[in-house]
């Protein structure tokens, strides 16, 4: 996707749709990926009744350095999925869940609004499509690059963390989440544009401090608490996140 691609041509269509198709992206650096991202993708495949659910690790992160290479939190988020496909299996059986290799195969920077616009291209301009993060990104949105433009192509669901308050964001941002706050259904049934904010989540889990205590605790004989099992005995085999 070059700089010179046509917006317009890619963006969703806001007129009302009867059933559409319904899909959540889940991005993030997963360096590593724990309980907390599998437990907001089980909260918004419920809330939203996702027929597809994408678990997406980024590539290269410009607000962070010093990720652990892509290739160890790729092979990490598909041990992680694969014990959230059970769950869904289980409680959303409409619900497929795939993990994407989309930002960890384009160069450069993993900006989401070229992530979300490659996958409106994709999808088609009807579709419900859900941008899911944490509050803790929802009240620095403004800091993302173009983060206006992601709500031409998408709808941004926030899971509230423990403390969360609206009053933490910029004047700018509150003022676009009243403009543009809807429902579950609201997001359902539209193609893009809305914000979402689920407060009933309510876990507060830290991928810094799970680097820090897997860092201290390598002859640990289980895993740390919020640590999926599976993605602990590839950290050992791999020898990462040594202090």
């Amino acid at each position: 996707m070059t700089a010179s691609s046509p917006i317009a041509h890619h963006a969703c269509d806001t007129s009302p749709a009867g059933s559409i198709r319904r899909i959540g992206v889940l991005g993030g650096t997963f360096d590593p990926i724990h309980t907390g991202h599998l437990a907001l993708g089980a909260l918004f495949a419920r809330t939203l009744a996702l027929d597809e659910l994408i678990l997406m690790p980024a590539g290269q992160q410009p607000q962070k350095q010093g990720s652990t290479p892509a290739e160890h939190r790729l092979a990490m988020t598909r041990l992680a999925a694969a014990l959230l496909a059970t769950e869904l299996a289980r409680t959303q059986p409409w619900t497929q869940l795939t993990v994407s290799t989309r930002e960890i195969d384009r160069a450069g920077p993993s900006y989401t609004v070229d992530t979300l616009r490659d996958l409106r291209h994709d999808v088609g301009p009807q579709a419900s499509l859900s941008l899911l993060i944490g509050s803790d990104q929802l009240v620095r949105l403004d800091t993302w690059h173009a983060w206006r433009e992601l709500f031409t192509y998408a709808h941004v669901c926030a899971a509230a963390r423990p403390g969360f308050s609206r009053a933490t964001a910029s004047i700018e941002l509150r003022q676009v989440f009243a403009e543009r706050e809807k429902s579950a259904l609201g997001v359902q049934s539209t193609p893009c544009g809305g914000i979402l904010i689920d407060n009933s989540l309510a876990v507060d889990i830290s991928a810094t401090e799970l680097r820090a205590t897997l860092a201290h605790a390598r002859d640990a004989a289980t895993p740390p608490a919020n640590l999926p099992e599976p993605v602990w005995h590839y950290i050992r085999a791999q020898h990462l996140y040594r202090a």
